[in-house]
C-alpha cells in the first residue's frame, strides 16, 4: 500500500486531536484522579520528590512488566493515535467521524471509548495493507515516552509490555525502537482478510509463557497505573508492583532525540527525528 499523506499532514492531524482533547477534557474527572493519586502516595509514604528510577532498582537479573499506557506514555489520552490510524490508513472522512465523536468519547468509560475508537479506526481496513503501525505511529509514540520509565526499562534484562491497544499499533514501536522483548497487546478480529473493528478477549497471560524460559530472570517487578486498567493477571507474578500516577508523569520529560536517535522508516525513505 502506498501512502499519499505526508508526515507534516500527520503532525497537523495529531496536533488538532490533542487540542480537542484538552478542550473537551473532563476537569472534574482529572481532579478526582489526581486526588486519588495523592491519597495513594500519602498512604504508602511515597515522597513526590523521589523519581521512579530512584524508587525502582532493576538490574540485569530482573524482568520488568509494564503498563504501556499507564507507565510508559505520558499522555493520559489515546485519542490522537487513533486519529492518525483513521486518517493515514483510512480517509479524511473516517478521521472526521472520529473527531465528531470525541465529545461523546470523553464522557464514556476508558474501556468503552477504546472499543469505539477501535471500531471507527479499523473497521473495513485490509490487514495486509496496514502499515501505519510501523511507519507513522512509532515517531509519535516515541515523543510521548517519559524519560523516567525509559531509565527503568533500559537497565532490565527482560522487558514485557502489557497494553489494551491493538497489537498492530504498538508492536513495531515497542519491539523495533525500544527493544522490548515481549508485547502483550490486543488482537483484532479479521474476516476475509479485513479488520472488523473488534478486539479479541485475552486468553492467557503472556508472562506465564515467558517465565517458563530458563533464560528469563524470575525476579519480576511491575510498573502499573492507578487509573489505566490492563490485565491484572499480567502483574500477578511480580515480586513488587510500583504504581505510577498522573501527578508523577506530569513531571517527566519526553525521551530526548539525542538519547534515542534511531531513525524511522517511512514509505518515502528514512526520516531521522
Amino acid at each position: 500500500m502506498v501512502f499519499s499523506k505526508s508526515p507534516s499532514i500527520s503532525g497537523f492531524v495529531l496536533l488538532v486531536s490533542r487540542l480537542l482533547k484538552k478542550y473537551y477534557r473532563n476537569q472534574k474527572g482529572l481532579q478526582r484522579s489526581l486526588s486519588n493519586a495523592r491519597s495513594f502516595n500519602s498512604r504508602h509514604r511515597v515522597e513526590s520528590e523521589v523519581s521512579l528510577s530512584e524508587r525502582v532498582e532493576p538490574s540485569e537479573d530482573t524482568t520488568v512488566v509494564f503498563n504501556v499506557e499507564g507507565s510508559l506514555l505520558k499522555s493520559p489520552s489515546l485519542f490522537p493515535y487513533f486519529m492518525l490510524v483513521a486518517f493515514e490508513a483510512g480517509s479524511i472522512i473516517r478521521a472526521l467521524v472520529l473527531l465528531i465523536l470525541y465529545p461523546i468519547l470523553s464522557l464514556l468509560s476508558h474501556e468503552v471509548s477504546l472499543n469505539v475508537m477501535v471500531m471507527v479506526s479499523f473497521f473495513g481496513l485490509k490487514k495486509k495493507s496496514f502499515r501505519v503501525g510501523s511507519s507513522v505511529l512509532p515517531k509519535y509514540f516515541l515523543e510521548d515516552v517519559g524519560d523516567e520509565a525509559f531509565e527503568v526499562l533500559k537497565r532490565a534484562k527482560t522487558k514485557v509490555a502489557v497494553t489494551n491497544l491493538p497489537q498492530v499499533m504498538v508492536e513495531s514501536f515497542l519491539s523495533d525502537y525500544l527493544e522490548i522483548d515481549f508485547v502483550d497487546g490486543r488482537e483484532l478480529k479479521v474476516v476475509c482478510g479485513y479488520y472488523i473493528g473488534l478486539m479479541k478477549d485475552r486468553t492467557n497471560s503472556i508472562l506465564e509463557n515467558v517465565l517458563e524460559d530458563e533464560n528469563v530472570p524470575k525476579n519480576v517487578i511491575g510498573l502499573d497505573n492507578l487509573n489505566t486498567s490492563v490485565s491484572r493477571r499480567s502483574f500477578s507474578h511480580c515480586k513488587e508492583v510500583f504504581m505510577v500516577n498522573e501527578v508523577e508523569k506530569l513531571k517527566w520529560n519526553s525521551l530526548s532525540r539525542e538519547r534515542y536517535p534511531k531513525p524511522l522508516i517511512f514509505h518515502d525513505g528514512r526520516l531521522a527525528f
